[in-house]
């Protein structure tokens, strides 16, 4: 099990996870599977950092998570996500 904190525990129903529930926002919403972008810093998000077209993790991300990332951005203190989504808007 990947977590986050030792005290931290995500338990869901068997074949739910955030893959899998971005996959049906992705579907009803008619995105194209190309133009998908998921950010995360945990061990617990490295499903929907393969999932997504352009996985990216957050620099405070532990290594595993960072490893299954297509790219690495600054981390919270430094606002990270910013540059994310000034790129998505623009595509």
């Amino acid at each position: 099990m990947n977590t986050p904190h030792p005290g931290w525990v995500d338990v869901t129903p068997g074949g739910v996870s955030k893959s899998s529930a971005l996959e049906r926002v992705r579907i009803t919403e008619k995105v194209s599977a190309t133009r998908t972008i998921a950010v995360g810093d945990g061990g617990n998000d490295i499903d929907m950092l393969t999932w997504a077209a352009h996985g990216v993790a957050m620099g405070h991300a532990p290594s595993e998570v960072q490893e299954a990332a297509d790219h690495v951005t600054g981390t919270l203190a430094e606002d990270g996500v910013v540059p994310v989504l000034a790129l998505a808007a623009t595509r």
